[in-house]
């Protein structure tokens, strides 16, 4: 029983020493209605690739007559596929990987390798950067001729058909949590030479005078940064293919474990490890509103004025770019205070911003704040302090909109008790996580809106306790979630507590609301917490609050579609009060075009997760938050029988290639993973190039133990 337990539980089905499936697999199978089509016969050994297709197109067309598997996209996910506008490209760490063509060098007549090139299947966090030709080759190009990038672009298009707009992250390397003494530089995974068709280049440094990131065991623990030759050709991609272009800038902390650094926030040794880029912040010595506060920034924006001002330069050559931002999530910086209590990096970026915008006239600009640093900051020092620390910058003529990366929670959810958020609704039925009524009435509501959690015992007991304001009866200034109000009303700082007599800058209802990350995690229970990812290698690695870590896509997929349904004027539930109008510009409070879903990856599925030899970080893609591979459960293929065309293409792993349409038939993974059964457990999927014989005896396997339950005819 040995081969075939292993064999199970490549599909996820657990066998035990006696030989006999356990309980989830058995609830699996009790879920077929009974045999429906004819017999299935196994497969010979020495079966064609033509006829494992067809056999698996019997049985698919078997679950989808017993109404198991739904025969194309559901109406809600076809719904959410089309509601999605702008989304995020990734993975910003990819030195070849963004150029719309093939990157390869011949060695010698003949003789052709990848060299470093993401689009070619070479390394991304590999010590074995170089990959000959002839391997990529025999592994499969899901693009055919077509190079990673072009492949990822055609399926973004063709599955995301109303996508107007791609935030392109590219990204630079910072190695110390304390902003004066932190380095910013562009990096790479290796040093060498010789890449073609161009050197690999970025801001006038090569690979030898480029950071090498560091190493967790054998990988590099990120990508390196983008060519800057391969940019400009990516962008002008993007253009021709009439999708509009937002730019940003991205840090990636390369701090990595065994670090000696000095911990700006214990000023213990020892810094955290890859941790996030919104940490960066004075040295734990340097007391709050200081003048080596000022030093300490003016030191890292010298740095990060030659960042962001190159890439703002590279847009120009390419044509322009319709967006920029200048920067995301720096938290630990914009609430730094210089001695006159003014916010020095907050300046820092107001300057910044009007020097991209005589570079880039035409582009619109704005700041990707963190959604817990947007709308002001209170620091917990007991001052009482309540600051408006960004509407200068917001109010600034060169900002174009209040931009934010969104992670609010829309669930507080819970299996057993206390369990508050679970009630009986009107028609008898008990509320559920994933009821869209459950999860729009928390984006204007719930927590961060309507209570918070004191502590970490709260949480756990439920114990909410209100939003309030007692001095002024503004509760809307401490609410994270309240862009309504914040957008409606003047703002007035409370130094001390004591409210000024005088507003700050922004103006109501001035400008729009862009949502440039809009995400949540894959994951059992990720809309209790949407901003969390799980990343071993990482201090910042975890799972959403009260997760038992089970993968889940729809839950991400209905999380994301509740909060663009909620602000959407043609949502049929749709009231003004959601998305109100400005008398000001005349557009909506919240810019809907400007909701970039968070992510989409340059390296097209299912190459990425699966080749994880090339790409170490594809283990993460099954709880976090890209949406590739994840808009649908399983979808038929349009022409269900085009796999079974004579073939004598080897599968891609393992998928199917029908030569005559060059079309994809659906990934047996996909099928086994994606029908989220086990309540949605991970499906290992078989082997990246498996054989027909070893497809055969997968298959066979299957059928028998479907014909044992009666489940199939015999």
């Amino acid at each position: 029983m040995t081969g075939a337990a292993n064999l199970f539980s490549r599909f996820g089905f657990q066998v035990g020493s006696n030989g006999k499936l356990d309980n989830y697999t058995r609830a699996f199978f009790s879920k077929f209605k009974g045999r429906v089509g004819p017999a299935i016969p196994d497969l010979d050994a020495g079966c064609s690739w033509a006829q494992a297709a067809a056999t698996v197109n019997a049985l698919t067309k078997e679950l989808v007559a017993q109404g198991w598997v739904p025969k194309g996209f559901d109406a809600d996910e076809t719904a959410f596929s089309s509601a999605i506008r702008a989304v995020t490209m990734i993975p910003a760490a990819t030195e070849w990987g963004y150029a719309p063509y093939e990157v390869f060098q011949e060695l010698a007549a003949g003789v052709v390798d990848y060299a470093a090139t993401q689009n070619g299947y070479s390394a991304y966090d590999s010590s074995q950067w170089v990959v000959q030709y002839s391997e990529a080759e025999s592994a499969g190009r899901i693009g055919g001729a077509a190079c990673d990038w072009a492949t990822s672009l055609n399926s973004l298009q063709n599955q995301l058909p109303n996508c107007e707009l791609v935030n392109l992250y590219v990204a630079w390397y910072g190695n110390d949590l304390r902003a004066g003494s932190c380095t910013l530089v562009p990096g790479v995974t290796h040093g060498g030479s010789g890449e073609m068709p161009h050197e690999w280049r970025c801001n006038g440094f090569g690979r030898g005078q480029a950071h090498i990131v560091s190493s967790v065991g054998s990988n590099a623990a990120y990508g390196g940064t983008p060519d800057d030759q391969s940019l400009v050709a990516a962008i002008g991609d993007l253009k021709g293919r009439g999708l509009k272009v937002c730019f940003t800038p991205f840090i990636l902390m390369d701090i990595p474990a065994g670090n000696t650094l000095p911990d700006p926030y214990t000023g213990g040794t020892g810094q955290p490890v890859y941790p996030w880029r919104g940490r960066i912040t004075k040295a734990f010595g340097t007391a709050d509103e200081t003048p080596q506060v000022a030093a300490e920034v003016a030191a890292f924006v010298a740095q990060y004025r030659t960042f962001v001002l190159h890439y703002a330069q590279l847009c120009a050559g390419a044509g322009g770019v319709d967006s920029f931002l200048l920067g995301t999530e720096l938290r630990g910086l914009t609430w730094l205070r210089d001695a006159a209590g003014s916010y020095p990096f907050v300046s820092a970026l107001i300057a910044l911003a009007a020097d991209v915008k005589a570079v880039l006239p035409e582009a619109q600009l704005s700041y990707a704040a963190d959604w817990s640093e947007w709308f002001g900051h209170q620091p917990a020092d007991g001052s009482g302090d309540v600051f408006f620390h960004l509407d200068p910058l917001w109010a600034d003529a060169n900002i174009a909109a209040i931009a934010f990366d969104n992670y609010w929670p829309l669930s507080d959810w819970r299996d057993g008790t206390p369990n508050a958020d679970e009630a009986v609704k009107s028609d008898g039925t008990a509320t559920a996580i994933t009821d869209y009524d459950y999860l729009m009435g928390n984006v204007r509501g719930g927590e961060g809106y309507d209570w918070y959690y004191a502590s970490q015992a709260d949480r756990e007991s439920q114990t909410r306790s209100p939003i309030g304001d007692g001095a002024y009866g503004k509760p809307w200034v401490f609410r994270y979630k309240d862009i309504w109000s914040w957008w409606a009303n003047r703002h007035f700082n409370r130094p001390k507590g004591a409210e000024d007599p005088s507003p700050t800058s922004w103006v109501p209802q001035s400008k729009p609301f862009w949502i440039t990350e809009l995400g949540c995690p894959s994951v059992n229970k990720g809309p209790n917490q949407p901003n969390v990812f799980y990343d071993p290698k990482s201090f910042e690695s975890a799972l959403p609050y009260f997760s038992d870590g089970r993968p889940d896509y729809s839950i991400q997929r209905r999380y994301l579609h509740s909060m663009l349904r909620f602000f959407d004027e043609n949502d049929p539930e749709f009231t003004g009060d959601r998305n109100p109008l400005s008398p000001v510009y005349g557009g909506r409070m919240a810019d809907l075009s400007r909701f970039m879903i968070y992510t989409w990856d340059a390296r097209p599925y299912p190459c990425f997760p699966l080749y994880e030899t090339v790409w170490s970080d594809g283990p993460n893609w099954l709880h976090g938050h890209w949406i590739n591979g994840k808009l649908s459960t399983y979808v038929l293929p349009q022409e269900l029988d085009s796999m079974a065309v004579a073939t004598t293409t080897a599968p891609m792993s393992p998928y199917i290639v029908d030569p005559a349409t060059g079309k994809l038939d659906k990934q047996y993974r996909d099928f086994f993973e994606g029908i989220e059964f086990i309540q949605g457990n991970a499906i290992p999927s078989l082997t990246l190039q498996p054989t027909p014989a070893e497809a055969a005896a997968a298959i066979n396997a299957l059928l028998a133990v479907l014909r044992s339950q009666n489940r199939i005819a015999k």
